[in-house]
């Protein structure tokens, strides 16, 4: 038979697997599984390109694509004559922690901020049931490889470029960088190094441990020196360390299952180990890196994160079993604040201690069962695929199975098994889990490391003494109701999720143009934009805080209407309070608002309310030093901004101007209460 007849018959055979019923249910079945496929290739390609789709403009759309994806899986199993369920270990866990992070939502004192979240959650759920229910097939799993090399060797390609060039914008979004560190198309180059320790364990894995062909080997090797230059250069210390034990990782996995012994792992392990600290002690770029004080932002960025991990570990005392609320940190920590810490994280530099006092114990517990579920699943597939070649002689050898295993499912058991070792390393001093490129590309390798499992050669052609293992992954026949039924339930999740999705989205994207308008002095255009985010969503109190400003500047602008624009402001920023009860910001706002108002007594309540809320961020201390000047209360100004200026976070002009005024308010005129 020829070759043309062959590749016939294998397109025949690969359309009879995803297509069961005749006519028109045929082809919704069949283009409901593409549909599946072009959309999560487009998450995939789309959200390492926007920046690591980490702002709302770039995340929402991943959301919404989920939910395209979600509801062409619906017609794929409604049209559907037959449907197999793929049922996987992790299945349970994800659907409890899925449960866990809804029921934390419902009761979290900030809706809005506590959303956010969990559609995250849900998506990345949603994402994992779609690939292990749609790309079990060998062309699914070859494309998507490819799919996930290209787009991590042409964002690396682009910041080499940029960094050759000496351009430090990421797209059109400039960026100030003294050490001038590869960042691809993400904006922190730690985030960016994350993404590529997730694409090298699969080209890696797939180079390694594939039964792939000479030209393949050759363009996976080269996309995999190109992805460890981008970690290099990215200057990531947490890239480091992650991207090496998770080389040393695969390399030693595949010692031992090539010789059959467990010392050359252990060499390689040593050896790795050796080198790294070599290059740490030796290399002095690295060593300055690693531990110089000289060195740009090593000392201080280490403080500030130690901060926030101390803080993150109060609230933990504080709330140890549900922790705060989902997404919730940023909001608590004004309370728990170290004086000499002025910024404002909106993430603890911990994925560990990020889940630990959002979640709590509880939650914390549910994500440890997810892990040791994944890594438990992976040693029982690895056993069953290794029980494939136990007939051959000992010694060295390759075995058999990889290349009689073209969709490369142990290489895609390997890399997740290299990811997840990867991220448990690098998640202790970075948030990569929160970054939502990393986390879906992150899913998807769990996802297809589970596929691993589904192959027939784990059952089939065993010798007669060898009886087949306990199965792993176990597919299901879905009768007919059952098939209706499940498509009922994903239309009805599809209408669930929407109903939130959709307005948070363009409420979102109206806030976005609004604060645009509003930086740009465009007050009218502004207040238009930020009514609509409003009217979307209603619940959204960044709206109600940028509703105020801009109503707030329209009063001290306009010739007339003053005091009713005034009031109209402090009643927005009453109502970001409402939605929003943990952060100072609305109750310092309406300080201020009260202040030009003249009603001395409530602004001076409502400062002194902020400073309780937040009492070591130096900004309240000057509006309240301030408050005071105005009011001529000298002795109490000076006592104030003085504590402002203690904590030496304000900008060179606004020291100054602080300066001059304790001096003003100090000389031998200045009046005194």
């Amino acid at each position: 038979m020829s070759s043309s007849t062959e590749r016939h018959h294998h397109r025949r055979r690969s359309r009879d697997e995803v297509s069961t019923a005749p006519g028109w249910r045929g082809v919704v079945e069949q283009w409901g599984e593409r549909g599946v496929f072009y959309l999560l290739c487009l998450m995939l390609i789309s959200a390492p390109l926007a920046l690591g789709a980490v702002r709302p403009w770039s995340r929402d759309p991943l959301e919404w694509l989920t939910m395209a994806a979600l509801l062409c899986w619906a017609a794929r199993v409604a049209a559907a004559t037959k449907t197999a369920w793929i049922r996987t270990p992790l299945d349970w866990p994800l659907l409890g922690g899925a449960v866990y992070v809804v029921a934390r939502y419902a009761a979290s004192p900030v809706e809005w901020i506590s959303r956010q979240e969990m559609l995250l959650v849900l998506m990345y759920v949603s994402v994992y049931f779609l690939v292990t229910q749609h790309f079990f097939r060998r062309r699914r799993q070859n494309a998507l490889l490819w799919v996930l090399v290209a787009v991590a060797v042409g964002i690396t390609a682009y910041g080499l470029i940029s960094r050759l060039r000496g351009v430090q914008m990421v797209w059109w979004f400039p960026y100030e960088d003294s050490l001038q560190r590869v960042r691809g198309t993400y904006f922190c180059p730690d985030h960016f190094a994350g993404y590529l320790e997730l694409t090298l364990a699969v080209a890696m894995a797939h180079l390694l441990w594939s039964g792939r062909g000479a030209a393949q080997r050759i363009v996976l090797a080269y996309a995999a020196s190109v992805m460890i230059v981008g970690i290099v250069f990215s200057g990531s210390r947490g890239g480091y360390i992650s991207a090496g034990a998770m080389i040393l990782f695969l390399l030693a996995a595949v010692a031992r299952g090539v010789t059959r012994r467990w010392w050359p792992a252990l060499v390689v392990v040593l050896v790795g180990v050796l080198g790294g600290v070599w290059g740490i002690y030796g290399i002095e770029p690295l060593h300055a890196r690693f531990f110089s004080p000289y060195y740009p932002g090593v000392i201080s960025g280490d403080r500030s994160r130690l901060w926030m991990c101390q803080a993150a570990w109060q609230m933990t005392l504080d709330h140890p079993w549900f922790g705060v609320g989902p997404f919730l940190f940023n909001s608590f920590y004004g309370r728990y604040r170290d004086p000499v810490d002025q910024a404002i994280p909106e993430y603890v530099h911990s994925d560990h201690l990020q889940a630990l006092c959002d979640y709590g114990v509880a939650g914390f517990a549910l994500m440890g069962l997810l892990v040791g579920a994944f890594l438990v699943a992976t040693w029982r597939i690895h056993r069953r695929w290794r029980r494939c070649g136990v007939a051959e002689p000992s010694g060295w050898h390759w075995p058999f199975w990889l290349d009689l295993d073209r969709a490369g499912r142990p290489a895609w058991l390997l890399a997740g098994a290299s990811a997840v070792v990867a991220y448990l390393l690098h998640s202790v001093v970075d948030f990569n889990l929160h970054i939502s490129a990393n986390a879906l590309t992150l899913t998807v390798i769990l996802a297809m490391g589970m596929l691993a499992g589904h192959s027939r050669r784990l059952t089939e052609n065993l010798p007669d003494r060898l009886k087949p293992l306990s199965v792993v992954i176990q597919p299901v026949d879905l009768g007919f109701y059952s098939r209706w039924i499940l498509a009922a339930l994903l239309v009805m999740f599809v209408a669930a999720e929407g109903a939130l999705a959709v307005p948070n989205a363009v409420s979102s994207f109206w806030q976005l143009l609004g604060e645009k308008r509003y930086a740009k002095a465009q007050f009218a255009a502004a207040h238009a934009a930020a009514e609509r985010a409003w009217a979307w969503d209603p619940r959204n109190y960044q709206a109600a805080l940028l509703l105020g400003d801009v109503i707030s500047c329209e009063a001290r602008f306009s010739s007339n209407n003053n005091t009713a624009l005034a009031e109209q402001a402090l009643q927005w920023y009453r109502r970001a309070e409402k939605l929003n009860p943990l952060e100072a910001e609305p109750v310092s706002r309406q300080a201020l608002m009260l202040e030009y108002l003249s009603r001395w007594k409530a602004a001076e309540e409502r400062h002194q309310h902020a400073l309780t809320m937040d009492p070591n961020y130096h900004v309240y201390y000057e509006r309240l030093g301030l408050f005071h000047s105005s009011r001529g209360e000298a002795e109490k100004a000076v006592t104030e901004l003085q504590a402002a200026l203690i904590f030496n976070c304000t900008t060179p002009s606004e020291r100054a101007f602080l300066l001059s005024t304790i001096q003003r308010l100090t000389s031998p005129g200045a009046p005194r209460r």
